[in-house]
């Protein structure tokens, strides 16, 4: 396979499992592959993505690429003669446009691609057809699409293809017959997901009964995928409904009008599923405006790693905890999110309430409660059962 088609693959999947060229952690190409698929079982050109993901950012990497996203494009100065673009639908929320930092980290990984390209079509239809069109006629080599529109921008990725550009398609909105209109479509289990969302909803409220589904832009073929997965779940569960699929147009305010929506409507939702947390803040500030009892994040907005943990807990004892823990891939998600992170804003707004304890200290009070319990249970003070 040569670099143009061998990174034109990989570029989608790094967008599709948030594979960022590794920016903080130390977890190698394998552990990224362990996290995101569940596997290190794949194609060698995901396994070159992952690999490419795992290597740390230097000072100029992180400067070229921060230069790219803030411009929508850039030089990136190897002298190589590829030129990659990618043509969003909807650029204008935090997701996508960590997407647009993945795509062109991924890119500036290979010295033989001179030029990336970004643009956003902002929910406009025509728009995207005519970014697609734009790259077409620049000769650019490569477009990696978000297909919003869906099959509406057919006859403009078929154009790309006649005119021998490599296109892909990430996410899993389609938008004509993979291996005949463009290259491929690499995405996560779209309506997989739809299906974990409810199932988390009943897992979390055993007695929810009332669901409403919060999706994107009007009419997106992404949402209403897991849309219809979901409700077709919920179906399978006596007295659990989607009472409702509402728009957000991912953005905060979005979700906002529709959650006062829904509270006006309903009076009282039970659960809602929704494929961008970040938007979902608009709908604790609906629940502020409607006076509605409410639950707090009690957190640190700190993440970390399983790894992390493992190193500090362990190591707080003086032992290697790879000689102590298994991984059994049966308990990955099924459909894994990209981040979990706490955010207490809101408790320390509303309640005064902000963390006192750090990660670290958090671990090392576990691990002496730990200690503490084994040596009263050897020397009979308690009994430790399994």
């Amino acid at each position: 396979m040569n670099v143009l088609m061998k990174w034109v693959s990989g570029a989608a999947v790094a967008v599709v499992v948030g594979a960022l060229p590794n920016l903080a952690t130390a977890e190698t190409a394998a552990d990224l592959m362990k996290s995101r698929l569940g596997t290190t079982e794949v194609d060698p050109v995901i396994a070159d993505a992952f690999a490419r993901a795992a290597r740390p950012v230097t000072p100029e990497l992180r400067a070229k690429a921060l230069e790219c996203w803030n411009n929508n494009g850039c030089d990136t100065g190897t002298g190589g003669k590829i030129k990659v673009a990618y043509a969003d639908g909807f650029g204008e929320n935090v997701w996508r446009r960590v997407t647009a930092m993945e795509f062109i980290q991924q890119a500036l990984t290979y010295p033989e691609i001179g030029h990336v390209q970004y643009s956003s079509a902002r929910g406009d239809v025509s728009k995207a057809i005519a970014d697609i069109q734009a790259y077409t006629a620049q000769g650019v080599d490569v477009i990696v699409v978000f297909a919003d529109a869906g099959k509406a921008l057919g006859p403009a990725i078929r154009e790309a293809k006649e005119a021998g550009i490599a296109v892909v398609l990430h996410n899993g909105t389609e938008a004509g017959a993979a291996g005949t209109d463009y290259q491929s479509n690499i995405a996560e289990n779209i309506c997989k997901m739809g299906q974990e969302f409810v199932k988390a909803v009943i897992a979390g409220n055993p007695n929810a009964k009332s669901i409403v589904a919060l999706g994107g832009t009007p009419g997106n073929p992404l949402s209403a995928t897991w849309q219809d997965c979901a409700e077709k779940e919920a179906a399978a569960h006596p007295g659990v409904k989607i009472v409702a699929r509402m728009d957000t147009n991912w953005t905060q305010e979005g979700t906002f009008t529709a959650v006062s929506a829904a509270l006006s409507q309903y009076g009282k939702v039970d659960g809602y599923i929704y494929e961008y947390a970040d938007g979902f803040r608009g709908a604790v500030r609906a629940y502020d405006t409607a006076k509605k009892p409410d639950d707090y994040v009690v957190a640190t907005n700190e993440t970390h790693s399983i790894r992390e943990f493992l190193d500090l807990a362990f190591g707080y004892v003086n032992l290697d905890w790879k000689k102590y823990v298994e991984i059994d891939p049966r308990y990955y998600r099924p459909a894994e999110v990209d981040l979990l992170i706490g955010d207490y804003s809101k408790a320390k707004r509303q309640l005064g309430w902000e963390p006192k304890t750090k990660f670290a200290d958090l671990v090392k009070l576990m691990v002496d409660a730990d200690v503490k319990l084994l040596k009263d249970h050897r020397e009979g003070r308690v009994r430790v059962t399994a």
